[in-house]
């Protein structure tokens, strides 16, 4: 498909923010944000600040002074309330924790996708094992999705429709509001791998429609190896949840206040408290890693400074540019859709080539400092380019000069 290359896009000033992630110095483009992003200055320095405070004991209160901002800034940058967010050990830890709570239906289905990422796939097949529940998988077309194949197979019985809102092989964006639509009609929840779409394009959770979303901090969210993540549920929806098991701090705080609880003489320690009415009832229900938090709490306020909007077109903008070179260039852009609305930050091409030249190409240009991926499943598969808000036109250009130069 040839796309029109007349844009809104078209022109748009790139961000210039490239002082502010020291890492780029390693490389001569770092287009691989889709497998690991880099951390701002912003955030190695509120680590510092959170380790020098440690090291004095200066801490008064960690949950006013971290878990409440981080809270803020993400349910600033997804659209909903502080009291539906909660946090995670990257996306695994609370997509596994949102799917042990989610209540099966009798002789039910759970629906997802064949181009699903393996960790996330492995946890829906193993719910489907101890739900005693069948799996009904979407079969994508040519790398993209559509709707009425998800009409089709989202019937009366079907609990879970759980997918990546983009897909990690080739960036296509789920049409997740219409998906969402088709599932509650049904009486179905809709729960996302949001790890490819945070961060890097704009996501309102309640414009689309989605019950629950877990989300790692290592890629779009600046937080690489740090171990961060954060879980989304709704309000409506935290009701219907039942974890396995919880623990003192997934329950709602004594009307007298923690500090007073602990001290009360004639408390029985095997009476629950009242349930938790929060997203905080799926978190780790004890202390918590406030390292991570405060991590991703400086990263998300750094992109939240920065306006989801303008990272969006930024974004777009770059993803324009590289359709047009690999356009130029006879190549095939992988599961790319026309409507721009629609696209994501990751955009895969094949070049024609074939897997082990197209694989060479990328090992060569990883070892001469242009970081790209390359990636496959369910019969697709390509170079993956991954541009975020550090990167500009001059970065595509370095890297299809490469590719021409490799293939």
């Amino acid at each position: 498909m040839q796309y029109n290359m007349k844009s809104k896009y078209m022109g748009y000033p790139y961000l210039n923010v490239k002082e502010d992630f020291p890492a780029l110095k390693r490389y001569k483009a770092y287009l691989n944000t889709a497998a690991q992003g880099l951390i701002p200055k912003q955030t190695s320095q509120a680590l510092k600040r959170f380790l020098e405070k440690t090291e004095k004991d200066e801490w008064e209160e960690l949950r006013e002074e971290i878990e409440k901002p981080a809270k803020r800034e993400i349910a600033k940058l997804i659209g909903c309330s502080d009291e539906e967010v909660s946090f995670s050990i990257q996306t695994t830890d609370g997509f596994r924790r949102i799917l042990l709570s989610i209540k099966p239906k009798e002789e039910g289905n759970i629906v997802g996708i064949d181009l699903e990422f393996p960790s996330i796939s492995m946890a829906i097949k193993t719910l489907s094992q101890r739900n005693h529940s069948e799996i009904r998988i979407v079969k994508h077309r040519d790398g993209r999705y559509d709707i009425l194949d998800f009409e089709k197979l989202i019937d009366e019985k079907t609990y879970a429709v759980i997918f990546s809102s983009v897909v990690w092989v080739n960036g296509f964006m789920l049409p997740i509001r219409e998906i969402s639509e088709i599932a509650h009609e049904k009486g179905a929840l809709v729960i996302v791998d949001g790890i490819q779409h945070v961060g890097a394009v704009n996501m309102n959770v309640k414009k689309l429609g989605i019950d629950a979303m877990a989300v790692g901090g290592e890629k779009w969210l600046l937080n690489n190896i740090i171990g961060s993540g954060f879980i989304y549920i709704d309000k409506e929806v935290i009701e219907e949840l039942d974890p396995p098991a919880q623990t003192l701090m997934n329950f709602q705080e004594p009307l007298e206040g923690w500090s007073k609880w602990w001290t009360t003489i004639d408390k029985d320690p095997w009476i629950p408290l009242e349930k938790s009415k929060t997203a905080s009832k799926l978190d780790w229900g004890g202390g918590k890693p406030y390292i991570l938090i405060e991590a991703l709490r400086s990263s998300v306020e750094y992109l939240n400074n920065i306006g989801i909007e303008s990272i969006e077109k930024h974004n777009r903008a770059l993803k324009r540019k590289i359709i047009e070179e690999a356009e130029k260039r006879g190549y095939k852009v992988l599961g790319c859709v026309e409507n721009e609305d629609r696209w994501s930050s990751i955009t895969t091409i094949s070049t024609g080539m074939g897997y082990e030249k197209e694989m060479e190409a990328v090992k060569s240009m990883r070892e001469e400092g242009v970081q790209v991926s390359y990636r496959g499943s369910s019969g697709i598969g390509g170079i993956r380019i991954s541009p975020h808000i550090y990167n500009d036109e001059i970065d595509i250009e370095v890297l299809f000069s490469k590719i021409k130069e490799k293939i």
